[in-house]
């Protein structure tokens, strides 16, 4: 089975096929090598919303640390959507260790201080 995919990886937005976990069409090494794992084994990395409790803001922004498996992500939703953060938070504190048993870790994007 061949998958043709537009490279995202820079602005010429190579076609590029990948047949048996092989890409073809590409014009540089790194569009090559997302393509192959886009074709394999896609991730994601996840950014939304936890609830911040005692917070100036209701809700604090995060993100995973590192991409997670595409097939994960509403799991990692699921997991992220039951957090409650008390106030106050460091941007790039981890909120979960371990978000969804995928190993990576869930971390705060921006601080948030306690309600004056």
């Amino acid at each position: 089975m061949t998958r043709t995919m537009t490279c995202i990886v820079c602005p010429l937005g190579c076609q590029i096929s990948v047949t048996a976990g092989e890409a073809s069409g590409y014009t540089c090494l790194r569009g090559k090598a997302w393509a192959e794992q886009e074709a394999t084994r896609p991730v994601r990395t996840l950014t939304t919303t936890v609830m911040l409790l005692g917070g100036e803001y209701p809700l604090l922004p995060v993100r995973t640390q590192q991409p997670v498996p595409k097939g994960k992500l509403m799991d990692c939703m699921d997991h992220a959507n039951s957090l409650r953060v008390e106030a106050p938070v460091k941007a790039g504190q981890v909120i979960c260790p371990d978000l969804a048993g995928t190993g990576v870790s869930l971390i705060a994007a921006r601080t948030a201080n306690k309600r004056p």
